[in-house]
């Protein structure tokens, strides 16, 4: 699978559960939800979130020639909580690094 087949498949996974995500708000009423297309941090997440998995499926099939479809639709559609798990290990293991720096107590 190429990269480009593997992002485009990916992201459209990503879009498909933003748009669940979003879907899920039809049951609660109007003045109770925080999102709307006017608010640019929802746009970002909405967008960005399929996006990054996209990248990260393109990732995964450069480095892995037996990569299909079904994969990269699961990476993308799991790709927020992945890069979630990425960030918060890596600022854990930053912290522990910096008390481990001299004059540090």
């Amino acid at each position: 699978m190429s990269t480009l087949a593997a992002f485009v498949w990916a992201t459209a996974a990503g879009f498909a559960i933003s748009i669940l995500d979003y879907s899920a708000l039809a049951s609660v009423p109007r003045r109770q939800r925080r999102v709307s297309f006017t608010d640019p941090a929802f746009l970002l997440k909405f967008i960005g979130h399929p996006l990054i998995g996209g990248l990260l499926a393109a990732a995964y099939a450069a480095s892995r020639a037996d990569a299909t479809p079904m994969t990269v639709v699961m990476l993308g559609a799991a790709a927020p909580a992945i890069w979630r798990t990425f960030v918060r290990s890596g600022s854990l293991i930053a912290r522990l690094l910096i008390r481990q720096l001299p004059g540090r107590v």
